[in-house]
């Protein structure tokens, strides 16, 4: 039961840790960012809605 139940938990962190290296997020080099909105919450703009492209 034990070794059954250590198994299973062994195969369920080896997949994780192969899931977690086939993400592949962000902009690649020498792509340009896309506008986005943010609000700004420090500073003389603070609570206003900011582009900061």
């Amino acid at each position: 039961m034990k070794l059954g139940l250590m198994l299973a938990a062994l195969g369920l962190v080896a997949s994780t840790a192969v899931a977690a290296f086939a993400v592949e997020s962000g902009l690649k080099p020498g792509e340009a960012a896309g506008a986005f909105q943010v609000v700004d919450v420090s500073g003389p703009n603070k609570g206003k809605q900011l582009c900061y492209r």
